[in-house]
């Protein structure tokens, strides 16, 4: 039909026309009460050219709200900027008379594959984000730059709509991938779990209750294999062996916490939980390696 605009071309319209924007900041950098991408992972951490690695995120959607859309455009450094990549307006192309409501997923991934060269990498929940590292993405680097290689941009804006109508809300982030000829290529850090005052709670644990205001010590654990050792080159083209220092970013629905960033092995932090009888949420921890790889898991509470 003519002039008909399919809903995801709107919503990759709103993902270009924004993509160099910020949302406004919290009150506190913990505090989750509206939509926040938390926390994006590629698995693998670090590929090769023509080596592929998979897209996942962690966003927390408020109470009432619904995740619309993630969108997902993937560059090299040559073709981005300081807020990522420079998105190329072709990409809507592929969707223009395109309805994913009624789409087969051939059609979909039709769409998909006539707008990669544009960028676009994934458009979630109908299509998940794979990004293939270019052959010639270390063309013109000598072999020992190529070991320490390009860090490679992803653009992710997730999309929500509120309970009430035409409330909409947008999260833009970016996240660097390394592609390179590494010896010791980075793999993503595994948290197994929180202990709670010493306690283990995996992630699919029961809730935890606690008393109106009580103070609890939260550690996140990790794999014992987590820590890597891994081979830098010095922009001397010297050699280093370097072990990871990961570092973790909290985050909680109610109570708060006196730091929101703790480092390994100190690795603990202490929440304090609401005075509000009955409050129910998440707690949120994101470890970071440093080099590119994340994991994350979450610790459901109530107060009684």
């Amino acid at each position: 039909m003519a002039g008909h605009t399919s809903p995801l071309r709107a919503l990759l319209a709103l993902a270009l026309t924004t993509s160099g924007c910020g949302a406004a900041d919290l009150s506190q950098t913990w505090q989750l009460d509206r939509l926040r991408v938390l926390g994006v992972q590629a698995e693998p951490a670090e590929i090769a050219p023509g080596e592929a690695t998979a897209l996942s995120s962690l966003v927390y959607v408020p109470s009432g709200a619904q995740l619309d859309a993630q969108i997902w455009f993937a560059c090299l450094p040559t073709a981005a900027d300081d807020f990522g990549c420079s998105l190329d307006a072709s990409a809507l192309d592929a969707f223009a008379e395109l309805d994913p409501a009624t789409a087969t997923p051939e059609e979909l991934a039709a769409a998909l594959e006539a707008a990669q060269e544009a960028g676009l990498i994934g458009v979630e929940p109908f299509l998940p984000p794979r990004w293939v590292a270019p052959i010639n993405a270390l063309d013109g680097l000598s072999e020992q730059e190529a070991r320490e290689g390009v860090s490679a941009l992803v653009n992710l804006s997730a999309a929500s709509t509120g309970p009430d109508a035409g409330e909409e809300d947008l999260e833009l982030v970016y996240k660097r991938v390394p592609v390179s000829r590494a010896t010791t290529p980075n793999q993503n850090p595994l948290l197994i779990g929180l202990a709670v005052d010493g306690d283990l709670r995996h992630p699919d644990a029961e809730v935890l209750v606690v008393k109106p205001g009580a103070e609890v010590e939260i550690e996140p654990i990790l794999s014992p294999d987590t820590i890597e050792e891994y081979i830098y080159v010095t922009t001397e083209g010297e050699e280093e062996v370097r072990t990871e220092e990961p570092y973790f970013t909290w985050y909680a629905e109610g109570g708060g916490y006196e730091q929101a960033i703790s480092l390994y092995p100190d690795s603990a932090r202490a929440w304090t939980a609401p005075e509000t009888v009955g409050f129910e949420g998440v707690l949120v921890v994101v470890v970071r390696d440093r080099r590119g790889g994340m994991h994350w898991t979450q610790l459901h509470v109530r107060v009684e």
